[in-house]
């Protein structure tokens, strides 16, 4: 007891030294972000970063027992089976996951990483060199770094290796699987934090401070579509990567999960000349960005740090000034009110130039992108293209347009900082609440282009003109039911209100949005599907369409009067309200 007593007096005397105060100072603003204190309202703990972080790895995780299990095996009558073999595509998809996850928090911590302004100013007065909290801010985002590669993979490092070696009778098959899969995808994420940190130290370095700040917006939307389109080949990589001694010079060698996957069978003993020379690569590739990243780093503290108070500080995007003559046409056909036309011009600006608005839209987009790939690749695994579009085909615009409009109502919801609203307080009439209306035209704008200019044409070209149009006009109807759905009770102007506080009911709010996932993507599709082979299936669809439309529209008539007030705070329900009897309310 006074062992454990003296330890943990040393360790608080050890964190209250000012290099440790300096190290957590620079954790809690890379975590928390250069705005902390305009996004007060949004307390989210390092705990539930983390705890969101490693579920996609377990949820994925269970997802294959129906693979791997022993007696799924036997019903399916499979014999000779390799789990090392069939590990393989699986074993890809986490390298890719895992660098998406963690290049993802890179991306969004991208403001956060090098000390700002306001570092510059609390602590350069202090009488603390500048090489002691170099040094300080290099070991937080080391320390991060380590967390993040650790507890992305915690849950798919120990669930994953126990699916595919519960059916074997040696543990040492176990622990040998969990230890090169742990080693790998921890390696993974670590080489795609630092890729991301490097690329911004060298845009930093490069650059003058003002033309960073205005593309750094850019660079963050290029590099995370990059992450997603990695992550949307994990259902066709390894069938390239297992095909690469018969062609040695596919362009698949130049993509870093496929480096990762390379190492991972090398140190399984399972890699042939071309995978064994990939895996070396990897393990080059990522000591060379560690000292990339480190160069880059101390490059840019020193060129930019050191000059903070001489910079001028500068938006980090802009909608172009030339776009007035869309907003001009949008006017005459769209927007017709004042509150109409104001607000969207809001939206849109908000939208281009609020990174927090724009990855947020961005993630859900790239979460919608993974899922269309995943259905594509399934539609046409090794398969022509079909006669009549299959299910998976069909369900595309509907997995995209369901994520997009879920990623435009979330956005909705974050405030715009500064949440200067009371501007909006003072001129806005709250009695009168065109906020479902504005939001229903934003989303059209938003949704339609893609749907008629990109959709449209593909099933045109390939299916003709009658089941191109039959699907256009099915997901237009169920889209804009979706949006009827999703506007419900909603009394805001879009980014003006406080954040909304957490209820009980969000998280059957996210299961019910799982759910309708499945209901709105892969029941619609199906019945479409048979739609066009049978008419009583066509009928069942078009019954389904007006009983979601009337259900929206009885909720929207039992909405009380009172309640359809503009609003600025997202306030909980009461749990007692007063009658008020004595005068008369």
């Amino acid at each position: 007891m006074t062992s454990r007593l003296s330890l943990a007096n040393r360790w608080d005397a050890y964190t209250r030294k000012p290099f440790s105060l300096l190290v957590r100072l620079s954790m809690n603003r890379i975590f928390h972000g250069s705005n902390s204190d305009e996004e007060e309202d949004l307390n989210i703990s390092m705990g539930l970063l983390l705890a969101l972080l490693a579920v996609p790895g377990a949820f994925i995780s269970i997802f294959l027992f129906d693979k791997y299990g022993s007696f799924l095996q036997w019903l399916r009558g499979q014999t000779n089976f390799d789990p090392l073999a069939a590990a393989l595509p699986d074993e890809y998809f986490f390298i890719a996951l895992s660098m998406v996850v963690t290049g993802s928090v890179a991306v969004w911590w991208w403001d956060s990483i090098f000390p700002d302004r306001r570092d510059f100013t609390n602590l350069v007065h202090l009488p603390i060199p500048t090489s002691r909290i170099f040094v300080a801010n290099s070991v937080a985002i080391l320390v991060l770094t380590c967390v993040c590669a650790i507890d992305v993979n915690a849950a798919s490092s120990i669930l994953f290796p126990l699916i595919v070696g519960a059916s074997q009778l040696r543990f040492s098959f176990l622990a040998q699987f969990a230890g090169v899969h742990a080693l790998v995808v921890v390696l993974a994420s670590i080489f795609s934090f630092l890729a991301v940190f490097a690329i911004a130290g060298l845009l930093m370095f490069l650059l003058p401070y003002a033309v960073f700040r205005r593309i750094s917006l850019y660079a963050r939307f290029i590099i995370a579509a990059s992450l997603v389109a990695m992550l949307s080949t994990s259902f066709a990589v390894p069938r390239m990567i297992l095909d690469l001694p018969q062609s040695p010079h596919s362009s698949v060698r130049f993509l870093p999960s496929a480096w990762f996957l390379a190492l991972c069978q090398l140190l399984r003993g399972r890699a042939n000349p071309v995978l064994a020379e990939l895996g070396h690569v990897a393990i080059f590739a990522l000591l060379s960005t560690s000292a990339l990243a480190a160069a880059t780093y101390t490059l840019a503290y020193r060129r930019c740090f050191v000059r903070l108070p001489e910079l001028a500080d500068a938006p980090p995007g802009r909608l172009g000034a030339r776009s007035w003559w869309f907003f001009y046409v949008l006017d005459l056909f769209v927007f017709r009110t004042p509150f109409q036309r104001a607000g969207y011009r809001f939206v849109t600006k908000t939208l281009f130039r609020n990174e927090a608005h724009a990855l947020a839209l961005g993630g859900f987009l790239a979460l919608g992108a993974v899922f269309a790939s995943q259905a594509l690749f399934s539609a046409f695994n090794g398969k022509g293209i079909p006669e009549f579009p299959t299910p998976n085909v069909l369900s595309i615009p509907l997995i995209l347009g369901y994520c997009m409009l879920l990623g435009i109502r979330f956005v909705f919801d974050i405030p715009a900082p500064p949440r200067a609203n009371w501007i909006f307080r003072f001129l806005l009439d709250h009695s009168v609440n065109e906020s479902v209306a504005l939001a229903r035209r934003i989303i059209l704008c938003l949704v339609s282009p893609w749907i008629f200019f990109v959709a449209l044409p593909i099933y045109l070209h390939f299916w003709g003109w009658t089941v191109g149009l039959f699907h256009i006009v099915l997901v237009t109807v169920w889209l804009a039911l979706l949006t009827e759905v999703l506007l419900v009770g909603f009394r805001k102007f879009p980014f003006t209100c406080t954040y909304p506080s957490f209820q009980p009911s969000a998280v059957i709010a996210v299961i019910a949005f799982v759910l309708g996932y499945f209901a709105f993507a892969a029941m619609t599709s199906q019945l479409e599907s048979e739609a066009l082979a049978s008419p009583v299936a066509g009928g069942v669809s078009l019954v389904m369409s007006l009983a979601v439309w009337y259900a929206v529209h009885r909720v929207r008539k039992s909405v009380v009067e009172t309640d359809q007030h503009l609003i600025f705070e997202d306030l909980p329900a009461a749990h007692f309200e007063l009658l008020r009897l004595t005068d008369g309310g």
